[in-house]
C-alpha cells in the first residue's frame, strides 16, 4: 500500500513537471513574441525620431526664410517710399517750372 502511494505521488510530481515544462515553453513563446513586439516599437520610435528631427531642420530653415522675406519687404516699401518722394519731388519741380 505504502509503494501505492508513492507511486501516486511520483505521478503527482511528474504531472506537476510536465505541466511546468509546458508554462515554461509557454512563457518562453510569449516572451519571445514580447522581443518581437519591443523591437517594432523601438523601430516606430526610431521613425518618430527620425522625422521629428526633419521637422525641426525644416522649422528652422522656414524661420530663417521668413526673416529674410520680412527683411526684403521692409527693404522694399523703404524704397519704394523714397520713391514716391522723388516722383513728388520731381512733379513739385515740374509745376515751378511750367
Amino acid at each position: 500500500m505504502e509503494n501505492n502511494k508513492i507511486e501516486s505521488l511520483l505521478v503527482q510530481i511528474l504531472e506537476n513537471q510536465a505541466n511546468m515544462q509546458s508554462d515554461i515553453t509557454e512563457m518562453k513563446s510569449n516572451i519571445t513574441d514580447m522581443q518581437s513586439d519591443i523591437t517594432e516599437i523601438k523601430e516606430k520610435i526610431n521613425s518618430v525620431y527620425d522625422q521629428t528631427a526633419d521637422l525641426t531642420e525644416f522649422r528652422t530653415e522656414t524661420k530663417d526664410n521668413f526673416s529674410s522675406i520680412i527683411k526684403d519687404v521692409k527693404f522694399i516699401k523703404h524704397k519704394l517710399h523714397e520713391t514716391e518722394e522723388d516722383v513728388f519731388d520731381i512733379k513739385d519741380h515740374l509745376k515751378i517750372i511750367k
